[in-house]
């Protein structure tokens, strides 16, 4: 029997596997305490990673009717419901653009909230560091994000600036932030396209989101997140 292949792994352990990995993944104290795919390759073992500097090429036709959201994948149709719209602005704890067939986030960030970065960093000014013992509270408020752009422009959008993460995180450079317009997506039905069995089940404990609009913070300090509120 044919199996769906729509990202059913959960990112919540995804960010769960981020406290456990916190000091693991620690060499000298200076270092950031996470690093890029670690945390993927720990919650999902086996699973191939994907280049940010490779092609980026997958992009999906997405149809939006009101609070209806339609995206259609080779074999399966997902079909979300769109919640109240936002503006968030996050620092970048890792993420990858998703390339397999079938699956309905195009990409996937651990972000950290803005105001959660600003109260860690007025009590531990270096918390994104090994050795900051506001480390282990930071982990604890990454959160998961499965992305759904709205164009294939605001696609090429995020994975630039995953792109860049990477490239600051290897550098020990300024960290990556992200600030984009969008709504949380709940799942109303996953179907095969050739039978219209249902699949929903496999994709329910996804953090999926739609993203309208993204901007790009780096260079700045992560405190003010390239703007002064």
């Amino acid at each position: 029997m044919y199996v769906v292949v729509a990202g059913s792994h959960s990112r919540t352990s995804i960010a769960l596997a981020l406290s456990a990995l916190l000091w693991g993944a620690c060499g000298d104290e200076g270092e950031e305490f996470v690093h890029v795919g670690d945390a993927r390759d720990a919650a999902m073992p086996g699973a191939d990673a994907h280049s940010v500097d490779g092609p980026t090429s997958r992009c999906d036709s997405i149809q939006m009717d009101g609070e209806l959201v339609v995206e259609r994948e080779k074999d399966f149709t997902a079909r979300f419901r769109a919640g109240e719209p936002y503006t968030k602005t996050v620092m970048l704890f890792g993420g990858e653009p998703e390339e397999d067939a079938n699956v309905f986030s195009n990409a996937y960030i651990l972000g950290l909230d803005k105001t959660d970065a600003q109260m860690l960093a007025a009590r531990y000014p270096d918390f994104y560091l090994c050795s900051s013992p506001g480390g282990m509270e930071a982990a604890s408020l990454i959160l998961p994000y499965d992305l759904v752009p709205a164009s294939c422009e605001v696609y090429e959008q995020v994975v630039a600036a995953l792109r860049q993460y990477h490239r600051n995180a290897a550098a020990g450079g300024d960290r990556t932030s992200l600030r984009f317009d969008g709504a949380p997506l709940q799942v109303e039905s996953v179907t095969e396209n050739a039978t219209g069995d249902d699949f929903t089940a496999q994709v329910s404990n996804q953090n999926f989101h739609l993203v309208t609009r993204v901007e790009q913070l780096t260079g700045q300090s992560v405190l003010s997140f390239g703007n002064s509120d």
